[in-house]
């Protein structure tokens, strides 16, 4: 079964965000960006645990973080029954642990 994919609405800003300041820079970065998240999330369905566990996490949901190629940036996620949900698309230098306001608990 395929998970179904959720995102947290201030992820899915920040993904908005972030290509546009890539395309601002240059032209079509922005649907590079947009390229690079897609096969991270395509490698999220195929191999959903596969992801290794955010650093130092040990609370519940486990928070799994998947690398983006090429940009600094990892997709933010947790598991379900049915679904994974996408936290944050966090660039690696941004604050860590930003996002956990963003759970639902």
């Amino acid at each position: 079964m395929r998970l179904e994919k959720r995102e947290h609405p201030e992820a899915r800003d920040e993904l908005r965000e972030a290509a546009f300041w890539y395309d601002d820079r240059e032209s079509g970065l922005g649907d590079d960006f947009y390229d690079a998240i897609d096969d991270a999330i395509a490698r999220i369905h195929d191999w959903p645990r596969s992801a290794p566990v955010f650093p130092g996490w040990v609370d519940t949901p486990t928070v799994r973080s998947m690398a983006v190629a090429v940009f600094p940036y990892r997709v933010l996620y947790y598991l379900t029954d049915s679904s994974f949900v996408v936290l944050a698309y966090a660039r690696e230098r941004r604050k860590p642990g930003y996002w956990q306001h963003r759970l639902d608990r």
